[in-house]
Parts: C-alpha cells; structure tokens; sequence
C-alpha cells in the first residue's frame, strides 16, 4: 500500500525487528475492478474499514503496525503490515464480503522463523486451514485456489486469521486480495457503480451483488435506484425493480454484451435503528417503581452495568448513552447482539412491584427473549416483534418472572444471532398506587446520621459492612415514613457485629405493617497481611508481593475474568487486592513462554474472606499439548481473619490425570466455590528456606496410605496438637487432639470423596487433601 510520511521513519526504527524485510514484494499486475476484492494493496481500491489489528487477546496485539515501509521513509514507500509476537492475528473485513465469484486468493508474505497457516473465515465454528511454507529471508508471493478453504460460505467472509507462532516469531504482509481471471470478451455483466437516492451505495463494489441500506423507524419514502452504471459499455441495464415498500428489494437486471450473461443485484432496504425516542413513562410515585434504566422519567437505582463482560458477542460495542434519533433521549444500544446482560450492582427486592415494563425496538425480524435473574433456574419470557420499525411497549407480571423476587440481581436478553441489533429503553419494574391508609414503607433509613447506601422504600433488607476490629455498634438514628399518618412502632438496635437491626412501621390502617432489616457485618481487614520472610531471589517467583520482585503480568485482571477487581492499600503502604463478587479470577503471566515453577516447592498465599466457603487456584499450561491444567484448593476457608496458607507444589494434579507442565505456566485462576468477597496478598512460589529467623515455620507432615479405603496414618516430626477434617462444602466433620507424633484416622464412617484435613502443631500448620475411596 503506496504512502509516504517521514513518522513512518521513526515508527520503523523502534520496532527493530530481526530478519525484516528490506525489499519490496512483486507488484501485483493491472486487473479490471470487477476482477478483485482487496483488502491490502497499494495497487487497487481496498475495502472501507477493514481492521488489520483486531484485539482477539492475541499476543502480538498492540504492536503490530499497519504502515511498515521495508525500504524504510525514504524508500519507496511501500508500505506492508508488520506482524510481531504472532501466536495469531486477524485482519476484520468491517463486513460481509461476497467473493465467490473470485477464483484465488494472493498474498505476499514475509516468515520470520514461522510456517504460518492463514483462514478465510466466514460465521459459524468451522475454519480451514492452509499451510504456507517458512522461506525466512525472501518475499514469497502465493495464490491459493478458493476451493481450498472449503466449506467456508464465500458468499459471507468476514475475517482472515493467521496462526502458528508460539509468540516470538514475525511475519510482514502485502498485496492480500482476491481476484478471478478476466472476464471473457462480451460476457461482463458487472456494474461500475450502484446509485441510491443519487448516492452510491456504501461499500460498493462491482463483484458483490447483495447490498443492505439501513433506515430509520418511521421511515415512508421508498428509497429509489437512480443510477446503474455498466462496467462494459457494451453491457445492457435489461431492468430496474424498485422496491414497494420498508423492509423490501430492489433490484437491477445486467445483461452482457453476449446476450446471455446476466447479472442481479440486489438492494434490501432495512429499518435498522429507532426513528423517535420510546414513549414516555408516565408519573409515578418513588414508592411505586424501581427504575433499572428510565432516566429522566424515574431515578435508576445506583452504578448499574449495563454491559458486563459474560462473553457475549457484542460486549465492548453496548451504548447506554445512544442519543436516539438526535433527540437528547438515551436509549441502550445493543449491536452484534447474541445475548446482552445488565447487573443491578446488588439485589433488587422487586416482591412488592407488580410488573416488569421495557420498552424495545428490534432490528430485524428475530424475537428475543428478557430474563430477570435471580437464583434458581433462568426463565424465558418472549418479546414478539411485530416487524413494523416500532418501539414495543412490554409489561410482564412480576408473578413467576423470577425463582426469588427478593433477590433479583440482573436482566438477560437473547435471542440474537451475533449480527443482530436491540435498543432498549425505559426498563423499570412498577406496581399501582399503593391503598391510601397502607402505605407501611419508610422515606429515610439512616445508620449514625448517613442514610443507607442504596436504601429505596421498597427495599427492606440491607447489608452494611465494617473492617475487622470495629467494636463500636452502629445505631439506626432516622426511619421516617412515606405516609406521615404511619407510625413508627419500634426500632431493635443491634447489640453486636455482626448483627442486626430492625425498624417496624405501622401503616395509618393499624394493620398493614413493614419490616426494614440492617445486617451489620465484618467485609474488610483492618490490617495488612503478615509481612512475608526474605528470600534469595533466585528462591522465589512472587505473583504479588511487596516483599519481593515480581514478575511481568500480561493481563490483571484478564478480560474474561468475572470478579470486580480493585488494586486497594492496607494501612498506609501494604498493597493488596480486593475481588467483590469472585466467581474467578484470571491472571495471564506471558503468553509466549509462561512463568517458570519447575523449580519451586511451595506456593504461598494470603487470603481474607467473610463469605467464602472454600478457594482454590488453578494452574494453567496453555502452550503444552495438549492444554494442561491443575488445581488445588486451599482449603476450608476461616472467615474474618488474614490466612497464611501453603500448598506444596506436588500436590497439583491434573484433573486429566496428566500432571501440570510447570515449566510454561501461563495462566493463574483464583476460583471460589461460591461468588465471594476476597482480598488477596503476598501470592507467590517459593523453594528452599527463608533468610530470616522469624520465617514461618509449616511443620512437616506425611499422609499413608492416600488415598485409602479403610484409615489414614499421619506421622510428623513435632507433636500433633490437633486434626480438624472439613468436607468439599467446608462442614466439619471430625475433631482430633492426640497430641502425639503419629495418630491414625478411621476412615469407615465417612462418604467417598475429597476430604480437607488442617493439621497444626506448636511450630506452624498445614492443610492437606485427603481422598476416601
């Protein structure tokens, strides 16, 4: 691609890439535009919009460049992609192409120590490979017959990929297009340009007959066909369709000169987006709605995300700030729609509401699905699109909408195919105007002078949470009522943290009554964690410490990791983390060659917790072959304190029953049982001993036979003060105090299964896995 610009100098001399190339490929020859699609040439028109480096989590994102001169600024100013650190790579067409009238696809490419495989990738999970040779040094230019990627739909390509590198290697593009030999004489039925409404239709090009133009709703004009213009002016425009109405076609009929040849292009005029703002709701009263998103009309309840990362297909594109139709009325937009999901930030009790209203306007003729969750099992309810461009007025009855109305956490949409589109509005649950005389809710619920994070009328359970050590009970200072006629009739302080307290209101009837709880509870350590020993360097691979180096992460968190995730300090100085609502978190440490544990002995790793029944942490081999992955658990959790736990490397066993590569690890888990909140720190592997003389001492402990059918035998080299067994949930299931140095556990009694056993003496303690055959 032919561009000159003295920063591409400088761009080129600090990517210092080894064995680039300094020569430029073969120029592609002369070919008529009716026989090519390109998508990097400088010698013709290339698509609009093509993403050359789409971010696919690939290793070499973020450092390829797109405008790599081989002969440098002062060249010939050639320019190519320039591809390092490939493990893989993607070039984003920006939209479906249709190549099937094409006969090959030519590529120049450029190995650095890579045989390299590229993809012609249209939707759907099957992609074919083909292999290109690894000729390091030298520009090789390849045409690939279009049949070799069959059963790709050449009708729909969307992408190309290139794999094969372990994330070291380079390769350097140029001239990727596809293109058919010329047309035979009097038999091109291609046209040179496609007008509509005096425009060309955008992304026009002569070999693609199938075009969609998007509308808004409301839209009544028919749009026209106004110029259809032959490539061969010896071609004839037999017919114009114009289209009769919104969705519908229009079509244009070419005939070659030979009489026979003929060509139809097709243009599908769409609603595609909302051409007025939804309707507005109508005025209720606070007490009467909990807004999710309904913005000026009600108050939303508060740090809703309306875009959490669940893996969807358009996670990263959702806008809940859409300006619908240039109004200044914001709507949620969802495109590249499969499933879309919003978190409420904390449960809504929605049992006092009545109904559930959105508002939705679909493009397409597919009907989704809206799912309030909760626990128990997700429930469908079908949205029907009538296909007329409107908004869908919907309200559903709250009545069997959710398995627990108290504790409803977040919204679903499905029903998607990936390239589909929804915008939503005014997504709020509501209830008639309560009875005069019932109303039973309070206005303000305030907690030593500061009104409950959160607290809405309909809403009578909260949780606030204290750091550890905090001694001093909170007290309910303000509960006023909705209805100055109800009464108060009784606050419950807590007596202690945790704790509750309890506000009853009794509604102007005498009868009707409400009860507000406020749960008082310990979620956050008032200290750092234990200060870690000093070690040799050479001893130690730390993960997150401030005690020692740590090594280079690539990702933290990583972007399918679902936790909150905060980097927080602890009494001044002392780094740690902070996961709210962990269901796991992901920690990538190198893509290309992982983090070395062969050598380490023991991981260490300080956790606090006041909810979490049991972690573990898993170990991932994402370079091995096949992918390997171990985990461990750090067993039954203590809750409200800082614990120091140690797992012994050889402990990690495959769940393949293949023991983990330690060698390349490039992927760390933090996975509990149970969506926690945890705070994590001083996480690293370690081998040998400590420098120091306060280092803390895990007493020696060996397990025989494990597993066993019948008794364990577990001997040490100091006195066992106490045994204590814990099943998977974290139940106790026996107690031992023998202090002794050897002690047998029968076995009979309990069920088959995993067993976690913390083991303590006078010099340190120790959890191990126990397994009962």
């Amino acid at each position: 691609m032919k561009k000159i610009t003295f920063l591409l100098f400088m761009l080129t001399a600090s990517f210092g890439f080894s064995q680039a190339p300094t020569v430029d490929p073969t120029t592609p020859p002369a070919r008529d535009a009716a026989d090519v699609v390109s998508i990097f040439s400088g010698e013709y028109s290339n698509i609009a919009g093509a993403d050359y480096n789409p971010n696919w989590g690939q290793s070499g994102f973020g450092s390829a460049d797109t405008a790599y001169q081989p002969t440098g600024a002062g060249g010939s100013g050639n320019v190519v992609l320039a591809y390092p650190n490939l493990n893989y790579q993607g070039i984003d067409y920006n939209g479906a192409q249709n190549v099937s009238a094409m006969e090959f696809l030519h590529v120049d490419i450029w190995t650095d120590g890579v045989a390299p495989n590229i993809y012609i990738i249209s939707p759907g999970p099957v992609e074919t490979a083909y292999a290109i040779p690894n000729v390091s040094g030298s520009w090789q230019s390849i045409d690939i017959p279009l049949s070799s990627f069959s059963p790709v739909d050449l009708t729909n390509v969307i992408q190309f990929k290139f794999d094969g590198g372990t994330g070291t290697e380079a390769i350097y593009v140029d001239n990727l297009y596809f293109w058919k030999n010329p047309t035979a004489a009097g038999t091109d039925a291609t046209l040179s340009d496609l007008q509509v409404d005096n425009a060309t239709v955008s992304g026009f090009i002569p070999s693609v007959t199938d075009y969609t133009v998007g509308l808004p709703g409301g839209t009544t004009v028919i749009p026209q066909i106004t110029m259809a213009t032959t490539n061969d002016t010896n071609a004839t425009v037999t017919s114009i369709t114009q289209a009769t109405s919104i969705p519908g076609d229009a079509t244009v009929l070419v005939t070659a000169q030979d009489g026979t040849t003929t060509n139809t292009y097709t243009v599908s005029f769409a609603l595609t987006s909302p051409g007025a703002p939804a309707p507005t709701p109508p005025a209720r009263d606070p007490l009467d709605v909990i807004s999710i998103f309904a913005d000026p009309a009600y108050a939303n309840v508060p740090n809703v995300n309306y875009n959490p990362n669940w893996g969807q297909s358009g996670f990263g594109t959702a806008n809940p700030s859409y300006d619908v139709a240039n109004s200044g009325d914001l709507a949620i937009h969802y495109p590249n729609f499969n499933y879309q999901g919003i978190d409420f930030n904390g449960a809504q009790d929605i049992s006092a509401m009545e109904f559930l209203h959105l508002d939705i306007w679909i493009a397409g003729s597919f009907s989704p699905n809206v799912y309030v969750i909760s626990s128990g099992a997700e429930i469908a309810h079908p949205i029907t699109n009538s296909g007329s461009g409107d908004w869908h007025s919907v309200d559903i009855p709250v009545a069997g909408i959710t398995g627990d109305l108290t504790n409803a956490i977040q919204f679903k949409f499905d029903g998607g195919s990936g390239t589909d589109e929804i915008f939503v509005d005014n997504l709020y649950f509501w209830k008639n105007p309560t009875v005069s005389g019932s109303d039973a809710t309070l206005s303000d619920l305030q907690v030593d002078g500061a009104t409950v994070t959160g607290f809405n009328p309909n809403t009578v359970s909260y949780t606030l949470g204290y750091p550890e050590g905090t001694t001093t009970v909170p007290q309910i200072t303000m509960a006023t009522t909705t209805d100055t006629n109800a009464t108060i009739t009784s606050i419950t302080q807590a007596t202690a943290i945790p704790g509750s307290a309890t506000v009853l209101v009794t509604a102007q009837d005498g009868t009707t009554t409400s009860t507000y709880t406020v749960n008082y509870a310990i979620t956050s350590p008032s200290s750092a964690a234990p200060t870690p020993p000093s070690r040799n360097a050479s001893d130690v691979v730390s993960i997150f410490s401030d005690a020692y180096a740590n090594v280079g992460l690539d990702e933290l968190p990583t972007t399918w990791s679902q936790t909150g995730f905060e980097a927080i300090t602890l009494e001044g100085t002392n780094n740690a983390w902070k996961l709210t609502g962990c269901e796991f978190l992901g920690i990538v440490t190198n893509y290309a060659n992982g983090v070395d544990l062969s050598q380490m002995e023991m991981m260490h790793i300080d956790y606090w917790t006041p909810d979490s029944n049991e972690i573990f942490v898993k170990l991932v081999n994402t370079i091995a072959n096949p992918v390997e992955e171990d985990i461990e658990s750090l067993g039954a959790t203590i809750t409200g304190s800082w614990q120091s736990v140690e797992v012994d490397m050889t402990g990690f066993a495959a769940r393949s029953s293949q023991a983990v590569t330690l060698d390349q690890i490039t992927q760390i888990l933090i996975d509990p049982t149970a969506p926690s909140l945890v705070y994590i720190d001083n996480f690293y592997f370690y081998k040998g001993t400590a420098l120091s003389t306060d280092e803390f001492n895990t007493t020696d402990f060996k397990v025989y036979p494990n597993p066993t059918s019948s008794e364990w035998n577990i001997s040490s080299d100091q006195n066992i003060n106490s045994i204590v067994l814990f099943d998977v949930l974290g139940k106790q299931v026996l107690t031992l105090t023998p202090n002794a140095s050897k002690v047998t556990i029968n076995s009979s009694a309990l069920n088959t299964g995993l067993y976690f056993a913390k083991l303590s003496s006078d010099n340190g303690s120790k959890t191990v896995k126990l397994i009962k055959e």
